[in-house]
């Protein structure tokens, strides 16, 4: 009954106060006067006392006025933003128990020695992670969530009104709801937040402590385009843990499990060589120098995997060894022997190594069968460094020049290229976001790039008479670093 007398009201004729038997059929777009068919010659101008009326029929003003459209997209808009919102925010609590996971892994490791400790810092990390989380939720709901129901409901008040009101009640209307309206169309997004958050655990140096600490190296913002946004931040210190002596003229390291392996030669002569190979570093930084020999020939390049032991010595031969130092197999690799160093590195289980004469990068299987060999037009004749980036790019620069970048693994394209590292000699990938490169600058320094694009974030400098850093390495947020001149493994905590 009610819906019927609603849609009866709005067909009923609403009569003009001047000419009571004709209906209301047109207004004024612009001083929205109604008129009907005999109000017409008597009209007169629009209320700016200059114009004739700008007439409609009632139900094209009607629409006009209302606006519903705007509204409407207005509304989705908000929507969308809050499903977003609490998408990412599912995202969230799925990271949560992730962290946790590791976490409680880790304490179940010292949990005979360090149970306390370990459930403070489960309560420490539910806590903020907790109040991130919170910080979130109020946001989408409070605030996003309140402007999208307060435009859902007028905008549904607005639609029942178009149903079921006459529209010269509408009209008439309009000035009570044109404000409301106009606030709500103009009304800007909710202030973007951020916040610091737990992201990641850290692993530590100390015996029968903690080895998990929460860190906060990541910002988050909430932006109607992409959502949560999580960036990491880049390493601003670094602080020396140990310093270990080596065999002569070390060009290459690499840690594994633990243990540290440093590819050495034999003698600082470089023309009448002697005895080159491994060195071994264990947990307690006890060497075993000459853990693998190899007569007449310096180890340039080393690299761990599988349990393998992959060397890449100056006479160009790919050497494997097991763990206990055993020969495996080997063979040679094209690259012109004459030139100084060359290295290798293993990429979603294949050995990529640089062929300078050639201008490639020829890519081996882990039994030393060519698998792939793509062009790289950029290498040229001097010594080459390589770092494996992720299972698809690989990061090249060669110390005589400037330019460190980095390729596409499968079809040889340059993705990046940066010219803002003075003489680059060691370099390493970090945390999946960052590259790590000691140039020769006076203190050497290290540069921090963007793994992604290239570009160039900012210089490290806090050594302390580091030297030339030939060869770097990262495990957690420990940098390995190999100085040549000093014949030492230095190992830093980046911070």
């Amino acid at each position: 009954m009610t819906e019927y007398k609603a849609r009866a009201a709005k067909l009923e004729k609403k009569m003009c106060e001047t000419h009571a038997d004709v209906e209301y059929t047109l207004g004024c777009k612009v001083c929205l006067k109604l008129l009907c068919t005999q109000c017409l010659p008597t009209a007169g101008v629009c209320d700016d006392g200059t114009s004739q009326h700008t007439l409609l029929t009632l139900k094209d003003l009607t629409m006009q006025l209302v606006e519903v459209t705007k509204l409407k997209t207005r509304e989705d808009n908000l929507s969308g933003y809050y499903k977003q919102i609490a998408a990412n925010i599912d995202e969230f609590r799925t990271e949560t128990k992730k962290l946790l996971m590791l976490l409680w892994k880790q304490r179940d490791v010292q949990i005979a020695a360090i149970q306390q400790k370990y459930d403070e810092l489960e309560k420490e990390l539910v806590e903020k992670r907790e109040k991130t989380e919170s910080q979130a939720v109020n946001f989408m709901v409070e605030e996003v969530g309140v402007r999208y129901r307060e435009l859902y409901d007028h905008r549904e008040g607005i639609e029942a009104k178009l149903d079921q009101s006459h529209e010269v009640d509408i009209i008439k209307s309009y000035r009570d709801m044109k404000k409301e309206i106009d606030r709500l169309l103009t009304e800007e997004i909710p202030k973007l937040i951020e916040f610091s958050l737990v992201t990641s655990v850290e692993v530590k140096e100390e015996k029968r402590y903690t080895e998990i600490e929460l860190t906060n190296e990541r910002t988050a913002s909430i932006t109607p385009e992409q959502g949560l946004v999580v960036s990491l931040l880049p390493p601003k210190t670094v602080d020396l843990i140990n310093s270990v002596d080596v065999s002569p003229c070390c060009y290459s390291v690499y840690t594994y499990k633990g243990v540290t392996y440093a590819g050495c030669g034999g003698d600082v002569d470089w023309i009448d060589r002697g005895v080159g190979g491994v060195d071994r570093i264990d947990e307690n930084n006890k060497v075993t120098k000459s853990f693998i020999s190899i007569k007449g020939s310096d180890v340039m390049s080393i690299s761990v995997h599988n349990d393998r032991i992959y060397t890449l010595s100056s006479d160009s031969t790919v050497r494997v060894h097991d763990l206990e130092g055993r020969s495996i197999t080997s063979w040679t690799h094209t690259d012109d022997k004459s030139k100084w160093i060359n290295q290798l590195a293993i990429i979603n289980n294949q050995i990529a190594i640089p062929d300078r004469q050639n201008k490639t990068l020829v890519f081996y299987s882990l039994n030393g069968e060519v698998v792939n060999t793509l062009p790289c037009p950029l290498l040229t004749d001097a010594s080459v460094r390589l770092s494996a980036a992720d299972n698809n790019s690989i990061i090249i620069f060669q110390p005589n020049s400037s330019l460190v970048y980095k390729v596409d693994t499968s079809s040889g394209d340059i993705i990046w290229q940066c010219k803002d590292v003075t003489r680059p000699y060691g370099v390493t990938c970090y945390r999946d976001e960052f590259v790590l490169v000691a140039d020769d600058t006076k203190p050497t320094t290290l540069c921090v790039l963007s793994l992604h694009t290239g570009k160039f974030l900012s210089r490290i400098t806090s050594y302390g008479g580091m030297g030339v850093a030939f060869n770097l390495d990262i495990i957690g947020s420990t940098l390995v670093l190999l100085q040549y001149f000093a014949e030492k493994v230095k190992f830093y905590q980046l911070k």
